[in-house]
C-alpha cells in the first residue's frame, strides 16, 4: 500500500470511506468530511474574562472543545494579581462557567494541565508514568486547588517543555 496526506483534492474520498466503516461516529458524510475540512467541527474555542468593568479585564481562561472527545479542555488562562500573573485557583468563578458550559454541551471531561515545578518529579527522567502518578507529590497551591475542585491526575507528558520538564495532565469527570 502507498501513503498519501489529506489534502482538499482526496477529502471527499477519505470522508465516504470514514461514514462507511464507522456510521456510528460519522452518521452523514457530511460529519465525515466536516471533520477533515472544517476544524471548527472539531476543535473550537470558547473563553470568558473577569474584571471590575467589560473594558479592564482582570484575569481570563481560554478552553478548547474537544467536541469529538467530549471534552473541554483548558488552552490558558491569568489572573493580574497586583501586577503578578497568578494561575487557576484565582479564577474559580471562571472554572464554574466554563465546567457549566461544557457540561450544557453535553462534555463529560474538564482538563487541564500543570507544569512539574514544585513536583517530586520535576528535572527528573519519567521510567514509568504509571509509578510517577502513584508517587506524585507536590505542595503548590494551584495544585491543591484543582484536586479541591475534583481534578485528578491523569496522566504524566515527560519532558514536555524540555528534558526533566513535564506535564502533568489533570481531568475532572463532568457525568
Amino acid at each position: 500500500m502507498n501513503v498519501y496526506q489529506i489534502n482538499s483534492e482526496n477529502a471527499k474520498s477519505v470522508a465516504r470511506l470514514m461514514h462507511r466503516i464507522k456510521p456510528e461516529w460519522w452518521p452523514a458524510f457530511e460529519d465525515a468530511y466536516g471533520q477533515l475540512t472544517d476544524i471548527d467541527q472539531t476543535i473550537k474555542t470558547v473563553g470568558w474574562y473577569m474584571g471590575e468593568n467589560s473594558e479592564q479585564p482582570k484575569g481570563w481562561i481560554l478552553c478548547r472543545e474537544l467536541v469529538g472527545y467530549r471534552a473541554l479542555e483548558l488552552e490558558c488562562s491569568g489572573f493580574d494579581d497586583n501586577g503578578a500573573c497568578k494561575l487557576e485557583h484565582k479564577l474559580g468563578d471562571l472554572f464554574q462557567i466554563a465546567e457549566q458550559y461544557a457540561k450544557n454541551k453535553g462534555y463529560l471531561t474538564f482538563r487541564s494541565g500543570i507544569s512539574s515545578i514544585g513536583f517530586n518529579i520535576h528535572g527528573k527522567p519519567i521510567l514509568s508514568i504509571p509509578d510517577a502518578i502513584i508517587s506524585l507529590t507536590c505542595e503548590r497551591i494551584d495544585y491543591k486547588w484543582y484536586l479541591a475542585q475534583g481534578f485528578r491526575v491523569i496522566g504524566i507528558q515527560p519532558n514536555a517543555y524540555e528534558n526533566g520538564f513535564h506535564l502533568i495532565m489533570l481531568g475532572k469527570d463532568l457525568s
